[in-house]
């Protein structure tokens, strides 16, 4: 996973078990010596109480490795060395061996101190590679500033136990905690000195060392301050650096949420314009026809047989229809890009919305043919769905007009419904050409103008599409058993009996 990665323990564990280890090595020696004397001999013996001072070198400190270089030339001199059992010394040559040990142990503790020291950087450097690594990976992830800021502080505790928080200074001096816990000693004055110098104050550090945090400011011209615990603000380099990635990190997604708003503002006013080319074109059309048959009706001048006025009559039907319907579907539109907050959620009867649509085709002259497939009427088991009754009814009516644009002539419409599986199911169905193969609808992106040359501005399976989003529910496009196309809305639903219960 982004943002995890092991790393060891970092608080500095007891010595005690190194020095009794220690303790356990230099007594062990000194027995080995003892029983071992006249095969070992004082040169070999020599080297072994080295291989001490060395271990003490490595594990622990230096004053250790020297403390048990000093040692080891007692326990030398003392069991070792003639006269035995005494700390006089009889010769030279001893002299010289011990001194020539003293002076070997001084110098290898000495190299093993630095190659240590070489050995912690290096796997210091690592850790905080991997970490900053981990961390780059998870702010990337972030898609707001105060979720960034909080991951960061998180991943930080995680990884290294530090109480860290990011406070940012208004230009009247208040204090607003962005992430992390908030520090009851803290002041506006320490956080506003941090932003004015652009320095790391506190805890740590050559201005206000006993301020008892740490403050970092982001730079300039960010207002944020990342705050650190006192006893994390041992490493300043390394909070440096955390700080510089958390303000980057933070200024890169505030330029690319800065960016993306300007793109949808272009976009925006793109589409704005290509909705209002397409509304002054197609509904410019119909009004057109309306206008020129009104005109011809109205003048007494033109004779007109009963078949052209009544066709007449009917062109200015057709032209109305399509008008109203477009007007609903710009409604609709407005009323989509307002989100789920505009929706008027209620329980209704699926059976009443199919009703009250088709009823309003059948008020057409000449009446559309449709055909209504509903489930056998049962009170026991009498079906609801929560939804906007408005907004399913407008997206019914959808289909049905793309139904009737796309059947073949004279034939019948269907609209079903019916449960399948855990869903409502209202279905439309023509025969006609179908969908092409790979046909997705695409959801009402109020960025993609409509296709040329097609009515309505392209947005009836949009708007149906994104209606069903509203609702929870699902759009599925098909054939059916007997080869026609056909339309499918999926609801969720219950029955009126379970919800009765569940009130009472």
């Amino acid at each position: 996973m982004p943002g995890n990665f092991d790393h060891p323990v970092l608080s500095k564990p007891s010595h005690w078990q190194s020095y009794a280890a220690l303790i356990a090595g230099l007594a062990l020696v000194s027995g080995i010596g003892l029983y071992y004397f006249s095969a070992l001999g004082v040169a070999v013996i020599t080297l072994l109480y080295l291989l001490c001072v060395l271990w003490a070198a490595y594990f622990l400190h230096f004053f250790h490795a020297l403390l048990t270089a000093v040692i080891a030339v007692l326990l030398i001199n003392y069991l070792f060395i003639d006269p035995r059992y005494t700390f006089g010394i009889a010769s030279l040559q001893s002299w010289l061996m011990l001194s020539v040990f003293a002076a070997l142990a001084l110098m290898v503790s000495r190299a093993m101190q630095q190659l240590k020291q070489q050995r912690q950087q290096a796997q210091q450097a690592a850790l905080q590679s991997r970490f900053f690594q981990s961390l780059a990976e998870l702010l990337a992830m972030q898609s707001s500033v105060e979720d960034l800021l909080q991951a960061a502080c998180q991943h930080v505790q995680d990884v290294f136990g530090w109480q860290v928080s990011v406070v940012q200074v208004s230009d009247a001096g208040a204090l607003t905690y962005l992430a992390g816990a908030p520090v009851a000693t803290l002041e506006a004055s320490s956080l506003q000195w941090a932003l004015d110098y652009q320095r790391a104050i506190g805890a740590g550090t050559a201005d206000w060392p006993n301020l008892g945090v740490c403050l970092l400011p982001f730079g300039v011209p960010q207002r944020e301050v990342l705050v650190v615990a006192s006893h994390a603000a041992s490493d300043l380099h390394f909070l440096r650096l955390l700080t510089h990635q958390c303000a980057q990190a933070t200024m890169k997604l505030h330029q690319q949420m800065a960016l993306a708003h300007a793109a949808r503002d272009a976009s925006e006013a793109n589409f704005k314009k290509t909705l209002l080319t397409a509304l002054s074109h197609d509904m410019r059309t119909p009004l057109t026809a309306i206008l020129g048959a009104v005109n011809v009706l109205a003048d007494r001048q033109i004779v007109l047989a009963p078949a052209q006025s009544a066709q007449l009559l009917h062109s200015i039907q057709a032209e109305a229809s399509y008008l109203t319907q477009a007007t609903e579907n710009i409604l609709t539109l407005v009323k989509l890009d307002a989100g789920s907050s505009s929706l008027h959620l209620d329980w209704a009867s699926p059976q009443e919305i199919i009703q009250h649509v088709v009823q309003r085709y059948l008020q057409r002259t000449p009446a559309v043919l449709l055909q209504v497939t509903l489930p056998e009427a049962d009170s026991q088991q009498e079906i609801l769905f929560k939804a906007d009754a408005v907004l399913v009814a407008h997206a019914l009516a959808n289909l049905i007009d793309n139904a009737l644009q796309w059947r073949e002539a004279a034939s019948a419409i269907e609209i079903a419904m019916y449960i399948e599986s855990s869903s409502l199911v209202l279905s439309v169905l023509n025969q006609g050409l179908g969908f092409p193969p790979g046909f997705v609808i695409s959801a009402f992106d109020a960025h993609t103008p409509a296709m040329a040359g097609v009515r309505g501005f392209g947005l009836g399976l949009s708007i149906v599409d994104t209606v069903m989003q509203l609702h929870g529910g699902q759009v599925q496009l098909g054939t059916s058993a007997d080869h026609r196309t056909e339309v499918r809305l999926l609801f969720p639903f219950v029955y009126a009996a379970d919800l009765i219960k569940a009130d009472i």
